[in-house]
């Protein structure tokens, strides 16, 4: 890889001191996230943690590359644990967005954790080694105009952050559901208005999709049963 604008590649004892300080400044800066279970996180601490990184890592290089980087809490990726978005608007802004999933954060308890070919021991650290993996995503865009899991991807968060590999072994609400044989096409019961309603998984995600049999219902199979479709919480959910 060609001379980068940052020291590269770092050592990993030099890597480890680096995200050890950013760690300590975020507990310190916010008691609600060094807790665990994690109890909330403040807008600030997502504006530090981009910054230190920034200064850490890359010498600035990404306050410089990018007009504005979000950093945000989502409740509702569920999916993934972070997401990169990259925005450019009429005036060429060049705008990104490092989105973090608090569904996992703040389900995260006891360690170890693998991800990106690393193990910790905390859900902050977890935590930080997701949001690294999204700085890398944004470094390779600001670098080379795009960004994707390939190889020069696997080389940038190796050298930067230690990762070996681009996948994490985090519980997903559906493997969560599956420990209690919850899974997509399993025969279900749950409350509705009074009475009891049985059908058949059809997707789990913070809640789970039931279809319901109903010849009424808006939704058709091949055969031509038709079925209503409700949203329901996984804790209202019994297996029939």
């Amino acid at each position: 890889m060609d001379a980068l604008p940052f020291p590269f590649p770092l050592a990993l004892e030099d890597i480890q001191h680096r995200r050890a300080m950013v760690l300590s400044a975020l507990c310190s800066a916010d008691g609600g996230f060094c807790v665990v279970p994690v109890r909330s996180v403040q807008s600030t601490t997502l504006k530090l943690a981009l910054r230190l990184y920034d200064q850490l890592f890359f010498q600035g290089f990404l306050g410089q590359a990018y007009d504005e980087i979000a950093v945000t809490l989502s409740a509702r990726l569920v999916s993934s644990a972070g997401k990169f978005l990259y925005m450019r608007g009429a005036t060429r802004q060049r705008k990104a967005e490092i989105r973090m999933s608090g569904d996992f954060l703040f389900r995260l308890t006891d360690g170890p954790f693998l991800l990106n070919g690393l193990s910790v021991s905390t859900p902050q650290e977890a935590f930080l080694v997701v949001f690294e993996h999204e700085l890398c995503h944004a470094l390779e865009n600001a670098l080379f105009g795009a960004t994707g899991h390939s190889s020069r991807f696997l080389t940038l968060a190796r050298g930067l952050f230690g990762h070996t590999d681009t996948r994490h072994s985090l519980p997903t609400r559906r493997m969560e559901a599956a420990r209690v044989g919850l899974i997509v096409g399993a025969q279900v019961r749950f409350p509705f208005e009074g009475r009891m309603l049985s059908g058949i998984v059809s997707y789990i995600g913070k809640t789970a999709t039931v279809m319901v049999a109903d010849r009424h219902g808006t939704y058709r199979d091949p055969a031509g049963k038709r079925y209503a479709k409700y949203r329901v919480p996984l804790s209202l959910i019994t297996l029939r």
